[in-house]
């Protein structure tokens, strides 16, 4: 896998050695010579180095500033490149990344991220944590009681400083918990934000936590667009 560094005045550095010479399998050249339906192909095939460059460039910055973490390091495997809507192209593939002092422990992911190839430029990455147990490294784990409360509270407060948000009350009932090596804990939590005469609405939560550290490293939640409001008088809305 070749290596990303995230460090200050290195972009460029790192671009060029983002993918190793020969790393990749036949792109969609070597395709259309094989099949003759390059310009018709709607199925994923290997990505460029162009585009893995790209990618690679808003994977780093994105999850440089998710973390907030100066060193972290990127390992990226081959990606593929797929038609999306209106024309577009779609880069999807996996990687690891490991933050600074965290030894030999990686963090598997996988992204999706719009590129244009006329500019030579990639769109905002969509990330997902972890490997689902096939990562180097993970292994499924009972849920923690005591982080999940924590968790839960963490993320309560934050919504309850939504304007006109007032008390909030999370239920998650569908949890899991990977372990990547001995740091990185996954939290993935899926259940009901109730805003009281609010309504309520599903929500979910991704979550990081350094086991080492003590402390959360990531934390991303998603409301649905749509709250049932109850029917006890209230205001619907937050």
């Amino acid at each position: 896998m070749p290596a990303v560094h995230h460090a200050p005045l290195l972009l460029l550095a790192m671009l060029s050695a983002i993918v190793a010479p020969g790393a990749l399998a036949d792109t969609g050249e070597g395709a259309a010579r094989d099949g003759g339906a390059a310009d018709t192909i709607s199925t994923p095939v290997p990505a460029g180095d162009q585009a893995q460059a790209a990618v690679a460039a808003v994977l780093v910055a994105t999850l440089g500033e998710r973390f907030d973490d100066p060193m972290l390091e990127l390992r990226l495997g081959p990606a593929s490149l797929e038609p999306g809507a209106a024309g577009e192209q779609v880069v999807q593939g996996a990687g690891q990344l490991r933050l600074g002092g965290s030894g030999q422990d990686w963090l598997a992911f996988h992204y999706r991220s719009r590129y244009d190839a006329g500019f030579g430029t990639a769109g905002y990455p969509d990330i997902t944590l972890g490997g689902d147990g096939e990562g180097e490294g993970e292994r499924f784990v009972p849920n923690d009681a005591a982080l999940m409360a924590e968790l839960e509270a963490r993320l309560a407060s934050g919504l309850e400083a939504l304007p006109g948000a007032g008390r909030v009350y999370l239920q998650f009932d569908d949890i899991s918990s990977l372990q990547s090596g001995q740091r990185f804990l996954r939290i993935d939590a899926r259940g009901i934000a109730d805003f009281g005469p609010g309504g309520s609405t599903a929500a979910s939560v991704d979550a990081i936590y350094d086991l080492q550290g003590r402390r959360w490293l990531s934390i991303e939640h998603t409301l649905a667009p749509n709250i049932v409001a109850h029917d006890d008088g209230g205001t619907a809305g937050y």
